[in-house]
């Protein structure tokens, strides 16, 4: 008797346990990864300045940026601009972006490379292009970072020093110009895009 008593009462113990515990589990939550969160915040706390192209009247000579001496030998000759991002000048054969019948896209426009140079500098950047002199259009495009947005290609620049393959698209020959816009900078860099057979030596 003793012993049933003990096999009920040990009976009652069990059931009242799985009574306790017999909610369903919460589900756990998954944040997302930090860096996921920390690369979308740049963006969302970079509006794009306004795009402040110059205009040159028919007739009137493309008012290129001059090139400049770039202080590595090994990773430029020239570069354009004041900085801290510099297209480099070495692509601009002849002081001109020379357009081959292999460039041309398609759709009718034309794409070289061009390589670009960060130095001193970190954070977001939004680069926008177009044509100055007369209808028509332009963009420039790093090859492996960012993605288009506000009319441009948009980066966020992890190190201070970069090397940025990039591409340059143009509709055809005429006067262009890139704004290059950061968090402490805007800058305009005019270059003049020719038919290969154009183009004058510098």
């Amino acid at each position: 008797m003793v012993k049933r008593a003990r096999v009920m009462m040990a009976a009652s113990l069990v059931s009242a346990l799985v009574a306790c515990d017999g909610g369903t589990p919460d589900t756990p939550t998954v944040s997302a990864p930090a860096s996921t969160a920390a690369s979308a915040a740049p963006a969302a706390e970079f509006p794009a300045p306004p795009l402040r192209l110059p205009s040159v009247a028919p007739g009137e000579p493309c008012p290129v940026t001059e090139p400049h001496r770039w202080s590595d030998p090994d990773q430029a000759g020239r570069v354009l601009g004041p900085g801290p991002l510099y297209p480099v000048a070495d692509y601009f054969t002849g002081g001109a972006l020379q357009l081959r019948d292999q460039d041309r896209q398609q759709d009718g426009t034309y794409t070289k490379k061009v390589r670009w140079i960060g130095s001193g500098y970190s954070g977001p950047v939004l680069v926008r292009a177009g044509r100055i002199d007369a209808p028509g259009a332009a963009a420039a495009s790093f090859s492996y970072t960012g993605e288009s947005r506000d009319g441009g290609h948009y980066a966020v620049l992890a190190n201070p020093e970069s090397d940025l393959p990039a591409t340059t698209t143009v509709s055809g020959p005429g006067c262009f110009a890139y704004q290059v816009d950061g968090t402490s900078f805007s800058l305009t860099i005019v270059f003049r895009a020719l038919p290969e057979a154009a183009a004058t030596p510098s």
